[in-house]
């Protein structure tokens, strides 16, 4: 009897992880109702997509329209879980796990008089591995409302006669105070579901430098537990790609050896500023902060040009016609480049976010890069030309 019960428990463990490392193709159903249609004139946009993710860049699988009476479906064929996300309407998104049939309700178009972007929570019915997205999705939902909150406090203090409340809250930094406590939020989420596929979308919302030591010891027991589980693997194949790139850009190696073409056509590359301090500002015409530090970036050209500075820009625009309107709107007094691969170009320079800019010394070298047009660059690029012979 004791021999049956431990061959049952024996057939039962290895079923289990054979469950765990073999899983089942199958049809995953995704439906809900939109409680606001799209008036007209915008009746075109009651629609909904589902996507997957390659690098920056959306992949479309199926759309669907959405019923006179809000109500849409959409069917997942054949598929193993992966990570979905689901556009409505052009108002609400949502991350999806493909491990089970789906139900995602939600407001649509904002009735209000006046509309903010500030898009509502989705909350989505579905497997165990969707309410953990649920609960990072809030964490992230949260903080967002709490960084609105800080940013009308600090308007309204620096409003006041009485300037103790604006100091105080200057002092206080909240907005590096929300960010840090977001993550530590995110990290004990991500420490309670290690060893789940799921914990994958959560890894994604830390900064992959500075927590290597947690992100990859995780991924590499998913890509063991789990070895068909592509998001993982795709994870952990660009983070070491990344930390591999990092090592080439950091201070005093070169500048990567790329060529992009100008506003001409014609291929352009850094060798041409050896000899000068250079400034490669990497931007896009929908970019609000690019547009902002334009000024600031004119204002070090014009002091420091003489003296063998210069600046080129390169674009991840997508269309060309954005991108000659914004120049003629800038009217930036040095080259303007175009990225023929913004996804290439992102991952060659590692960087997410505009503006990002690398500041070069007259070797062609990296002397550092900045996220954002940060108080310190100008300091640093008139370091350069304080130096002595």
């Amino acid at each position: 009897m004791k021999l049956v019960s431990l061959l049952m428990l024996s057939f039962l463990i290895n079923s289990s992880l054979s469950a765990q490392t073999k899983p089942v193709r199958k049809d995953v159903v995704i439906k809900g109702k939109i409680q606001f249609l799209n008036p007209e004139p915008y009746t075109r946009f009651n629609k909904v997509f589902i996507y997957t993710m390659n690098g920056a860049d959306k992949v479309m699988v199926d759309s669907t329209p959405i019923k006179p009476n809000g109500e849409w479906q959409l069917k997942l064929k054949n598929v193993l879980p992966a990570f979905y996300k689901v556009d409505i309407a052009s108002w609400d998104r949502a991350t999806i796990f493909s491990d089970g049939n789906i139900i995602i309700d939600s407001r649509g178009y904002d009735t209000a008089k006046m509309k903010i972007k500030n898009p509502p929570y989705v909350f989505v019915e579905g497997s165990d591995a969707n309410n953990f997205i649920n609960l990072a999705d809030h964490l992230v939902y949260m903080n967002y409302q709490q960084t609105i909150a800080a940013g009308k406090e600090m308007y309204y203090a620096s409003k006041d006669a009485d300037t103790t409340w604006s100091a105080y809250l200057k002092g206080k930094n909240p907005y590096d105070a929300l960010n840090t406590e977001f993550i530590d939020r995110i990290k004990v989420l991500i420490r309670a579901y290690r060893d789940k596929p799921e914990v994958v979308y959560a890894l994604g919302m830390i900064n992959w430098e500075k927590n290597q030591d947690l992100i990859l010891p995780i991924l590499k027991n998913l890509n063991k537990k789990y070895p068909w589980f592509k998001d993982a693997n795709e994870f952990r194949t660009d983070m070491e790609n990344r930390i591999a790139q990092a090592k080439l850009l950091k201070s005093g190696k070169p500048i990567p050896a790329v060529s992009y073409p100008d506003d001409k056509g014609s291929l352009k590359g850094f060798e041409q500023y050896k000899g000068k301090v250079l400034l490669v500002d990497f931007w896009a015409s929908w970019c609000g902060p690019c547009r902002q530090a334009v000024p600031k970036v004119k204002e070090l050209y014009s002091k420091y040009q003489d003296k063998g500075f210069d600046v080129v820009s390169i674009s991840i625009d997508d269309s060309k016609t954005a991108w000659r309107k914004a120049m003629s709107e800038e009217n930036m007094p040095w080259q303007q480049w175009l990225s023929p691969d913004k996804n290439k170009t992102m991952s060659t320079f590692l960087f997410s976010g505009i503006p990002t800019l690398y500041l070069i010394d007259r070797n062609g070298n990296i002397l550092r890069s900045f996220t954002g047009f940060t108080d310190d660059l100008p300091k640093i690029v008139e370091q350069q030309f304080d130096k002595k012979s």
